[in-house]
Order: C-alpha cells, then sequence, then structure tokens
C-alpha cells in the first residue's frame, strides 16, 4: 500500500557512510547551530537570511546524496502519489485550511496579555512585524513547506523506515528530530512542531507524495507568522513607554 522508504530502494543510502553522516548532521550538528545563532543574529532579517540559505543548502546537499546512491527525487517524494488519495487529502487540507482562516477571523475573546507575552517570548523575533519582513516571510515560509518536508519526510522518513523496515517507526523518529530541530521555539514549540511532524508525515506515508505536506506547511507557516506577528506588533506598541 504504501510507497515510502522501500528497503530494497533505499538499500545504497543505508548502508552509505556518506548517507549517515548527513543525518547525524541534520539530526543533531544542524539544531545546535540554528539554536546558537537565533540568539546571536541581530535583526529578524537576519534570522529569515539565515533560515532561508541553511535550508536550501541542506536540501541541495540531501538531493546530491539523493542521487550519489541512486536514489531520484522521485524517491524522495517528489512526485504526483496516488491520484486519488492525494486529491482526497488536497480536498480534506484545504477544508482545514479554511476552517482554520475562518475560526482565526471569528476569534473574540482577547488572551491575557501576561500569557501573551510569555508564549510569544520564544519566537518573538522570528516574527514579522514590518511589510519588509513580512514580504520576507512569504520566501521564508515556502522555503520551509519545500526544504523541510524534503528532509524531515522525504530523506529522513524514508531512510529510517528502510533501515528499520517500518514505515510508523521511521514517522516516530523524523517526527522527533523535526520537533528538535526547532528547540529555539522552546519546549511548547518542540512538542507542537512534533505533532505537526506526525501530520505532515502521515500525509507523505498516505498520499505517497511530498506536495500536500509541502503546500500545508507552507500555508501554516505563512497564516501563522503574520498573524502571530500583527499579535507581537501591537503588544510591542501597547507595552511600549509614553
Amino acid at each position: 500500500m504504501f510507497t515510502v522508504g522501500h528497503p530494497g530502494v533505499w538499500l545504497d543510502a543505508v548502508q552509505s557512510t556518506s548517507a549517515w553522516m548527513f543525518t547525524i548532521f541534520l539530526a543533531v550538528v544542524f539544531p545546535i547551530i540554528d539554536y546558537v545563532l537565533y540568539a546571536r543574529l541581530k535583526s529578524t532579517l537576519q534570522i529569515y537570511a539565515w533560515n532561508i540559505l541553511a535550508l536550501w543548502s541542506l536540501a541541495g546537499v540531501c538531493v546530491w546524496i539523493t542521487r550519489t546512491n541512486y536514489l531520484t527525487l522521485n524517491d524522495l517524494g517528489e512526485r504526483p502519489g496516488n491520484a486519488h488519495r492525494v486529491l482526497l487529502i488536497s480536498g480534506i487540507l484545504i477544508a482545514i485550511i479554511v476552517l482554520l482562516i475562518g475560526a482565526q477571523k471569528k476569534q473574540k475573546k482577547k488572551p491575557n496579555q501576561e500569557r501573551l507575552n510569555k508564549s510569544l517570548d520564544r519566537v518573538r523575533r522570528m516574527l514579522p512585524k514590518t511589510p519588509t519582513e513580512r514580504a520576507v516571510w512569504i520566501i521564508v515560509s515556502i522555503t520551509a513547506g519545500v526544504c523541510e518536508e524534503i528532509l524531515y519526510r522525504g530523506w529522513l522518513l524514508s531512510l529510517f523506515a528502510a533501515t528499520l523496515g517500518s514505515v510508523w517507526l521511521g514517522l516516530l523518529i523524523s517526527s522527533i528530530i523535526f520537533g528538535f530541530a526547532h528547540t529555539y521555539q522552546g519546549r511548547n514549540g518542540i512538542l507542537g512542531t512534533g505533532v505537526l511532524g506526525v501530520v505532515f508525515g502521515l500525509l507523505f506515508i498516505f498520499s505517497g507524495s511530498l506536495i500536500p505536506g509541502q503546500v500545508l506547511h507552507a500555508v501554516i507557516d505563512l497564516n501563522n507568522g503574520l498573524a502571530l506577528g500583527k499579535v507581537a506588533q501591537r503588544a510591542e506598541v501597547r507595552s511600549a513607554p509614553e
């Protein structure tokens, strides 16, 4: 039923030193570098530039290692997938996106200011609060949608599924790694991102394609970033001394 991480197709990658070196870098080294730079970079635009450069570079290396191990973009999941499943899942995704946007617009209850500040504290520097930042955020969201799905679902989920002989273990491990890749967001960010990793992974497994997850990932990041950016901007205006 599933076309993800077939041991026969991924055999060379499973036995490849370069593939596992890249995997260790992606799972362990990159989150540490990302965490340190998030704290040290001085502006939101610098953080955006780092994210765009880092993710496209990692995706490029991933594609190169994929090819050196006799795999293709098709094996990573950049394919149409099962047409009926993709159509069904795409319809569900559209409904979810519409419901999320509708719920966000209809929400009238204002959150407690102290709780709001605490929840935004970890990601405040990442949020777009100016017109320029909002424009660049669109690129950041598309980058995350495309590249992170290639890295964490197309590569990690498939590689661990092939290595362990279980697509569900591949889903679990790749989702945990995806959560820790967002350590800079704090404990709640790690847990929330890990759960999203499961959702994106299930989309990949059942559709046989990265494309639905890439679209949903980009839309969620774009919507959440712009919405929270406006909230953070209003909070800063209220807290500014007169």
